[in-house]
């Protein structure tokens, strides 16, 4: 039994239960049954003796026995003796014992040679005449008492193999049927196992189909869907990440090289030391930001939200780059209101503003500015970082926000923190993907406007935090 399938345990345990209650309520019935049949051949008997004992006459000292008197009727037969057991007149069933004794008014079994009887005796008494005895007699034997129940119990034995055979086939089926998506799901997990491909899906429903194993398969569908989805951003982002990386890496080795071939030339050396740093600059801060959101989409870093006023963070970033923008020469201008306050986290949301500013000086024009204003809406928070840069190109701004994202241009390239020179090949391109998760986990929204050649445009909102009153 342990080797068989569940298939075959349900289907058998299912045609079991159906012979084991049919059977049941037959022995139940024939128990029942039994007992009615009895007592109406008993009932039959004593009426059909009795009614004998009506055309049995004594009239002048003689016996006299009515000419319509009915020697068998409903199953009874009746015989008259005389007190020395002769036999009168009437009809003995076969094998019915002669020698049984008298006794008035009783019903006995009898047992005979081959089969078994009911007796009842009536006593006519006349001294003229001797002792009368009506005798009435019923075999019983159930097929000879009720031989219609005796046909049904025969036809129920043919008819219960068919039954058994009907219940086994209609519970394989069921089951097949039943456990269909649970092969399905097992052909589909097979299949990734061994293919490495995760594109197969079982498709048998949704999630409000009220079959339980079909709501098991619509949610296996949707673990694989997410399965490959994040299967394939991952692919995505490790191969963008490791081009991304590529490219410093390899001018750090060249530039590494070509200052120890050429130690004595220290402008040349200073240049080369320059460029290292940059490259390694770049590359520690793509690989900060990768292991903030890596650790914050983990769950591993949580956010420390409390009261924080966006202007003190906004003035604090734009120190921080207040020598990147010299460089540049680019003007920062912080004009932000007062008490700008949101329920966040200081070290994301001042993140949220180094990326912002630093997107904006990079690519920014030199001589040009950048600045952050901010405005209430209702119980929103706007803050708008601008720039008068050459701007991003239409079909490259709804991709800002994807991770590592390039469009290459002729004269300029567009990547995911804005834009570079044409040689440069690959940028730091996760700083604004950043900055929309950080948004959007504070429960805002953030949205780019730009025109190329005239600048770009970062506007976000924040729920206000609201102060509770005394």
């Amino acid at each position: 039994m342990k080797h068989l399938s569940i298939k075959a345990r349900v289907a058998l345990w299912y045609a079991f239960s159906l012979l084991a209650i049919l059977v049941l309520v037959a022995v139940l019935l024939l128990a029942a049954g039994d007992r009615l049949i009895l007592d109406e051949a008993q009932g039959n008997l004593t009426a059909v003796t009795d009614r004998c004992v009506g055309d049995v006459l004594i009239q002048g000292g003689k016996l006299s026995i009515d000419n319509d008197i009915v020697y068998y009727s409903d199953g009874a037969y009746v015989m008259i003796y005389r007190e020395d057991r002769t036999l009168i007149s009437g009809l003995r069933p076969e094998g019915f014992p002669e020698e049984t004794a008298f006794a008035a008014d009783e019903i006995r079994r009898v047992k005979g040679a081959a089969s078994s009887f009911y007796v009842y005796d009536r006593l006519i008494e006349n001294r003229k005449v001797g002792n009368i005895w009506v005798r009435g007699v019923v075999s019983a034997r159930m097929q000879d008492m009720a031989p219609s129940v005796m046909k049904m119990i025969r036809g129920f034995l043919i008819v219960l193999p068919v039954l058994f055979l009907i219940a086994l086939a209609g519970g394989w089926l069921l089951t097949r049927q039943a456990f269909l998506p649970l092969q399905k799901i097992v052909r589909a997990a097979d299949h990734i196992r061994t293919s490495g491909e995760l594109d197969m899906r079982i498709g048998l429903g949704s999630r409000e189909d009220a079959d339980e194993i079909r709501q098991t398969a619509a949610v296996f569908d949707a673990m694989l869907d997410q399965i490959q989805d994040d299967f394939e951003m991952e692919k995505r982002f490790t191969n963008d990440a490791s081009h991304e990386l590529r490219t410093p890496i390899a001018v750090i080795l060249a530039q590494s090289e070509f200052a120890l071939e050429n130690l004595e030339e220290k402008a040349e050396v200073e240049e080369s030391l320059q460029e290292i740093r940059r490259q390694a600059q770049g590359m520690s801060e793509l690989v900060s930001q990768l292991l903030v959101m890596a650790r914050a989409e983990r769950g591993i870093e949580q956010m420390k939200k409390q009261p924080t006023d966006l202007a003190v963070l906004a003035e604090e970033s734009a120190g921080r780059f207040s020598r990147m923008a010299k460089e540049h020469g680019i003007r920062v201008q912080v004009s932000m209101a007062e008490d700008c306050y949101v329920n966040g986290d200081e070290v994301f949301l001042g993140r949220m503003f180094d990326n912002l500013l630093d997107n904006a000086i990079k690519y920014g024009r030199p001589g040009g500015f950048v600045e952050i204003t901010s405005s209430r809406e209702k119980d929103q928070i706007r803050v708008c970082v601008r720039d008068d840069g050459i701007g991003i190109d239409p079909q490259d701004l709804p991709h800002i926000w994807e991770r590592f994202y390039r469009a290459d241009h002729s004269g300029k390239t567009m990547h995911k923190d804005g834009i570079g020179t044409a040689d440069e090949e690959r940028s730091m391109g996760i700083g604004l993907a950043l900055v929309r998760w950080i948004v959007e986990e504070h429960g805002g929204k953030i949205y780019a406007k730009s025109t190329p050649g005239e600048g770009t445009a970062f506007e976000l909102l924040l729920p206000e935090y609201q102060r509770k009153m005394d």
